[in-house]
């Protein structure tokens, strides 16, 4: 029983350490993106704390419809937003921009998206999972705190503790209430 416990618990260990290596070698070896939604802008399809996974994309394979996340500057603040396109145009000097907009908007985006500020297409959208990720390195940072104070207390109880005072024998305890049995039973007669 105990040694199959073990085998669960070795497989889950196993399969959690390859999801979060399949997580880091996908953004650092292949660039995707790991978003959290905060606002209702893509309402119903993308909501607020959903986790969205971009992958980057040439912008040649970019089409009307298709949802991608873009940097946009906006006085000393640089943002990242998750629209979808609405429009391909050029500018005056020959350049091409996306036309973007919310899908719970009633209006475009006021700003053009030139090509260069596209990070990634959406691939996948995991609702209500962007709660957990937003909050992960205060999660890991609990859970470094808790190892490293029961660290601490196992240490401080080591060095504090004083060596226990050893109990009488307990066979010399045994033999002291037979002689008061026995002399208890040789009274009554």
């Amino acid at each position: 029983m105990v040694k199959r416990r073990i085998d669960v618990l070795s497989v889950i260990s196993y399969l959690l350490l390859a999801f979060i290596a399949l997580i880091v070698i996908l953004h650092f070896v292949f660039g995707f993106q790991y978003i959290v939604i905060l606002t209702d802008s893509m309402e119903p399809h993308i909501n607020p704390n959903d986790l969205v996974i971009t992958m980057p994309v040439s912008p040649d394979g970019l089409h009307v419809g298709d949802v991608i996340l873009y940097r946009v500057t906006i006085g000393n603040s640089t943002y990242q937003i998750t629209h979808r396109i609405v429009g391909i145009k050029t500018d005056p000097s020959g350049s091409y921009y996306f036309v973007t907009k919310g899908d719970n908007r009633n209006y475009t985006d006021p700003w053009k998206v030139y090509p260069e500020q596209v990070v990634g297409k959406v691939v996948l959208v995991i609702p209500r999972v962007g709660v957990v990720w937003y909050y992960t390195p205060l999660i890991f940072l609990g859970i470094f705190l808790f190892i490293i104070a029961s660290l601490v207390y196992d240490i401080a109880l080591l060095l504090l503790e004083e060596e226990p005072i050893r109990p009488k024998s307990m066979k010399a305890d045994l033999l002291a209430i037979r002689r008061k049995k026995i002399k208890v039973y040789h009274h009554r007669r």
